[in-house]
């Protein structure tokens, strides 16, 4: 996600940047510092030896060269920047334009104070700020959002544009499925709008509100309100906390309850709460009639950042985690920021194992953000949470939208997984799954060293953020562990597969794994534990 900054020279995008930066954790590049890079002179020494021209076309190109990264980013722009058609494109497909503007007479303090920078002296800056405005009027009109800068301070006009990102704005992802996209929803606030995007989507007569004690105490009634004043008729149904709700009973319970609730075809299903809700929500109503709409309602960072994305459903048997299940997509998923704010120290660092997952899957700058907002994230900083809550979602999503069944790609997302749910079921759930997912990242990670996959250094790089995040890094692996591996879902062929990082951003599907290595893995888990 990058966030553009542009307006007229002088307006403060320089100062600005940075300031906006922390709010949520991100990166600030600098467009004319990637201009001199590229010409190896500066920008001034650009406009004056090799025109104008030359200037726009490397201001493109740097624009043109900039990656889609899951990471976010400032970007302060050139006065100019906006003014190509193609530039405006490039910055959309990369993220958000935010225009800033302000009167004649700030622009021309902004402008007079850089005057050594700029070509062109000989123009006043009254004249250039009068000009600058009028010539590039509509250039700067084509922002997704504009702000008045004023004579707000740069912590004023940063705090509003980072609110409006929060709890206006927000984040949508669209996700490609083998039978319906998926809307994911990501801002504060969302409770209250959720029947509206419903019937959006075309939902239609009955529908049942899933969720445990927690979820009905805290936020069932704010749903149910926003389902009524949109026209949706919602009957409550309660189902045990935690793991407990993955049980057969509890789904076959579930399905009679639909039935004698009158749930048909034309209505749908609404899971609210952690993981474990979404998981048998999902079940049953990817069961009842043959399928009928899910929309999920996570209330926990870990559903957020991967429970309720990707339409893999499950419940657990006595042989193993999430062994009988389904593929059913939901038609949305509606991550309200603001819930979080409630949730226990424990529960947000165990929803933080999934995005710490997702970073290292995506890339460096995704690593870099997450370690730059983490404290914020722990915190309760609704930009931080946003920024987090966004990568865990954009990776998940995009290779869920070229793998929707789990044939090859979307496998990467069990990176962690195979000896984490192992871990997490011989430990009889002690373990929150992001805990024992920690472990199994490490052991993964430790797997890879082993085989020589992985350089030394990379172990390190996760352990430190997972220690920052309070996760575990070394645990001791009770023996009915491997009993556990052994029966993992994800083995074929009776083959156990591992998901294996080389570096951050790229991982291998091994197999076939000698027992002394997985033994040695094992050992540095345990090390010091």
């Amino acid at each position: 996600m990058h966030l553009f900054l542009v307006g007229p020279p002088g307006i403060g995008k320089s100062t600005l940047a940075p300031v906006l930066a922390r709010h949520f954790g991100a990166a600030v590049i600098e467009l004319d510092r990637e201009i001199e890079r590229r010409a190896g002179k500066s920008c001034k020494d650009v406009i004056e030896r090799d025109g104008m021209d030359r200037f726009r076309d490397l201001e493109s190109s740097a624009l043109m060269r900039l990656q889609a990264t899951p990471a976010w980013t400032i970007v302060d722009t050139g006065g100019g920047t906006p003014i190509r058609d193609t530039n405006r494109k490039r910055m959309r497909q990369l993220g958000l334009i935010v225009g800033l503007r302000g009167s004649v007479d700030r622009v021309t303090a902004g402008i007079a104070a850089t005057m050594t920078k700029r070509p062109q002296q000989e123009v006043a800056p009254r004249d250039r700020a009068r000009s600058v405005l009028r010539e590039r009027r509509a250039a700067y009109a084509d922002a997704d959002v504009t702000f008045d800068v004023g004579s707000a301070s740069v912590n004023e006009v940063a705090r509003a544009i980072a609110a409006w990102l929060v709890s206006a704005r927000g984040v949508r992802i669209d996700i490609a499925g083998a039978d319906r996209s998926c809307r994911v929803l990501i801002r504060a606030g969302l409770l209250d709008h959720v029947g509206p995007h419903l019937v959006d989507l075309g939902w239609r007569g009955r529908v049942a509100l899933v969720t445990d004690a927690r979820g009905s105490a805290r936020y069932a009634a704010d749903v149910m309100r926003s389902l009524e004043r949109a026209g949706l008729d919602a009957v409550g149904l309660r189902v045990p906390a935690g793991e407990a709700a993955k049980r057969l009973r509890v789904a076959a319970r579930l399905w009679d309850d639909l039935a004698a609730s009158g749930i048909g075809r034309d209505g749908g299903v609404i899971a609210l709460g952690g993981g474990s809700v979404g998981d048998v929500s999902g079940f049953v109503a990817a069961t009842y009639l043959r399928g009928v709409r899910i929309a999920q309602i996570p209330t926990t960072l870990l559903g957020m950042a991967d429970a309720a994305i990707g339409g893999k459903t499950a419940i657990d048997i006595a042989a193993g985690k999430n062994l009988v299940g389904a593929f059913h997509p939901p038609d949305a998923v509606f991550a309200d920021l603001a819930v979080l704010s409630t949730l226990p120290e424990r529960q947000v660092s165990s929803g933080l194992a999934e995005v710490v997952k997702s970073a290292f899957l995506a890339d460096r700058e995704s690593v870099a953000q997450l370690g730059r907002g983490l404290e914020g994230v722990r915190n309760g900083d609704l930009g931080a949470l946003l920024a987090a809550v966004t990568i865990a979602a954009e990776v998940k999503g995009s290779i869920v939208s070229r793998d929707p069944r789990e044939a090859g790609l979307r496998e990467l997302l069990n990176f962690g997984h195979t000896m984490g749910h192992a871990y997490e079921a011989a430990s009889g759930y002690r373990a929150t799954h992001g805990e024992a997912v920690a472990i199994g990242m490490v052991y993964a990670t430790a797997l890879a060293e082993r085989l020589e996959l992985a350089s030394p250094a990379l172990r390190p790089q996760l352990e430190t953020l997972l220690a920052r995040a309070a996760l575990p890094t070394r645990a001791r692996l009770p023996r009915a562990v491997w009993g556990y591996v052994l029966r993992d879902k994800k083995a074929r062929a009776g083959k156990l597969r591992w998901i294996l990082p080389r570096r951050i951003g790229r991982f291998s599907e091994v197999t076939d794994v000698a027992e002394s290595a997985l033994r040695a893995a094992a050992q540095t888990v345990e090390s010091a534990a």
